[in-house]
């Protein structure tokens, strides 16, 4: 694999980013640097400011003498995420859909339609695309620390999007809740769209839950 145009820093990052969230990594094991460097046709350089910076998002810690490893999401922590996703996503987003023009409405559809072809033809971009259509159901607020938040949140949590989409049928049901979500928001509902992104969030936390 030989990386392109944007920055090599940054490609690696995004590579070794959907690596951890689709679980390529075993928790136990040993990010093997030099193997990543090699595959992806890069030093070791960018390979190492990647995992530094998935340290500092929690993805990853590093062990003296031992080196990097994937840090699994525990459950008293996917507990707090999907708590305060809860409390701050389902207004942030009624609050959204008041406000939100004609390009912000064309903006969600294409996050949408690109989250529906990741979930046909590459898992590995499934948790990014999810992430970035739930994020533009929220950006019409201009409102950038609530935004911030709730990507870190949702950043926390990627790791654990797959397992929610395992079982048979879980990518469709995300499909009609996704889709139902967008319909009501370009329509001002803000109320119904309110109660949809709450109810999507909750399934998806109780369903996690049983993973563990």
């Amino acid at each position: 694999m030989t990386l392109h145009v944007q920055s090599i820093s940054a490609q690696v990052y995004d590579h070794l980013r959907d690596y951890v969230i689709a679980g390529r990594f075993a928790p136990a094991v040993a990010i093997r640097q030099e193997a990543l460097a090699n595959e992806l046709g890069v030093s070791k350089i960018p390979v190492r400011e990647a995992l530094i910076r998935l340290e500092r998002e929690g993805l990853i810690r590093v062990e003296t003498n031992r080196g990097f490893f994937v840090v699994p999401l525990t459950q008293a922590e996917a507990r707090d995420v999907y708590s305060l996703r809860l409390q701050i996503e389902p207004p942030a987003v009624a609050e959204a859909c008041r406000v939100a023009g004609a390009r912000d409405h064309a903006v969600a559809k294409a996050a949408l339609e690109a989250l529906n072809t990741a979930a046909s033809s590459d898992r590995l971009k499934v948790p990014r695309a999810n992430r970035l259509f739930h994020l533009s159901l929220v950006k019409p607020l201009d409102r950038p620390v609530t935004l911030g938040i709730i990507e870190r949140l949702h950043l926390v949590s990627e790791r654990n999007i797959g397992e929610h989409l395992e079982p048979a049928g879980g990518e469709d049901q995300a499909h009609v809740e996704h889709a139902t979500m967008f319909e009501h928001w370009v329509a001002g509902r803000a109320q119904a769209v309110e109660a949809l992104v709450h109810q999507h969030i909750e399934a998806t936390f109780v369903d996690l839950m049983s993973h563990y």
